[in-house]
């Protein structure tokens, strides 16, 4: 009887299981959305999905908070498309799975709802790793290709093709130019076999273009 009451009282493991991995598939995405300009937004709406783990030993109340932040999640997902809110949908789906997946009540749905959580905690987890080696941890370890020439403003506007035409002599492979409120740059990439010797002459040919105020080599997150 006790056993019994103490059940009653507390949500099954399995939907314990599926909460706690909507928890976790929200944390690669509150990462990435602290690099952009709204990482306010991303932490607010990562921290709605604690609202159901607080209420693991009351089951109603579990279920009841996994369906109003999952349906939440999902509009908000809609309403912030742009914005990139709809990376907390796979979390959504969890808390769904989480909320009725009781094997109490639901012994084959459950299983079913539980080897589905399975797979979209692994997808999630899976592509975050795929995501974070190709595009943070893969060219942080990779050797820069490309010399980043500070220019006077608007400097290539009238065209580089002169520019390209000399540089290529020293080993360029592709020459072009950008302007943002950091400043105006001459990007120049050259093969990875290019020897030091020839790298050295290609960075003292970009120096003695006419405009060019510094050059540096350029990391490949931030140049490609």
């Amino acid at each position: 009887m006790k056993a019994k009451q103490e059940e009653a009282t507390r949500t099954h493991g399995l939907q314990t299981a599926l909460a706690v991995s909507a928890a976790l598939t929200c944390v690669p995405v509150v990462l990435f959305g602290m690099w952009t300009g709204l990482s306010y937004l991303y932490l607010l709406t990562g921290a709605s999905l604690a609202a159901p783990l607080q209420c693991l030993r009351r089951p109603q109340h579990f279920v009841r908070a996994c369906t109003v932040v999952a349906l939440a999640l999902l509009a908000w997902g809609v309403l912030g498309v742009f914005l990139g809110m709809f990376l907390f949908w796979p979390a959504a789906v969890l808390l769904l799975l989480a909320g009725y997946a009781n094997p109490q009540r639901r012994p084959i749905a459950a299983k079913i709802m539980g080897g589905a959580g399975a797979l979209v905690t692994a997808a999630v987890l899976a592509g975050s790793a795929w995501f974070a080696w190709d595009v943070v941890i893969a060219p942080s370890l990779a050797k820069p290709h490309t010399y980043r020439a500070a220019t006077e403003p608007g400097w290539f506007r009238g065209g580089i093709g002169d520019a390209e035409d000399r540089l290529r002599e020293f080993g360029a492979s592709y020459v072009t130019g950008n302007e943002s409120d950091k400043g105006s740059f001459l990007e120049v990439r050259f093969p990875d076999d290019l020897s030091p010797e020839r790298r050295a002459e290609l960075k003292r040919e970009i120096g003695r273009l006419p405009g060019i105020k510094s050059v540096e080599l350029c990391s490949v997150r931030d140049c490609g």
